[in-house]
């Protein structure tokens, strides 16, 4: 063990896609199946989350992100693109958390746009 913490015992883009499972499917990060993607390593989402935060405050997101969207912008269908939004309810409370009278709950938005094939090409945090 470094003095940063426990090495990652699995790799980066099994990670990777458990964080990208999360805007695809609203899901919160406490619901997330991380047995289904870790199977018995003991990764919950705990871990996929602080994994999330660290690269996210680093850069190291959006450059992973970024990078293959402009080396495949030719194949990208730009002539139309989808703006979706979707409210998920957050029952623990958070910090981006909001009463929708017409839910009865407390819930988070986030806001997400592809091109017409569907390709994510940006997604938001809670506005």
């Amino acid at each position: 063990m470094s003095a940063r913490g426990a090495r990652l015992q699995l790799k980066p883009s099994a990670v990777v896609g458990a964080i990208l499972y999360r805007p695809k499917t609203g899901y919160q990060w406490r619901e997330l199946p991380a047995r289904a993607f870790f199977g018995g390593s003991g990764l919950s989402w705990q871990g996929v989350y602080r994994h999330f935060r660290k690269w996210a405050a680093g850069g190291s997101l959006r450059k992973a992100w970024a990078q293959p969207l402009k080396s495949r912008r030719r194949l990208l269908d730009l002539s139309s693109t989808q703006l979706d939004g979707r409210q998920t309810l957050s029952k623990d409370g958070g910090e981006h958390v909001g009463y929708q009278a017409r839910k009865a709950a407390k819930t988070c938005n986030s806001l997400s746009l592809s091109d017409s094939r569907g390709t994510l090409l940006a997604g938001s945090g809670p506005p």
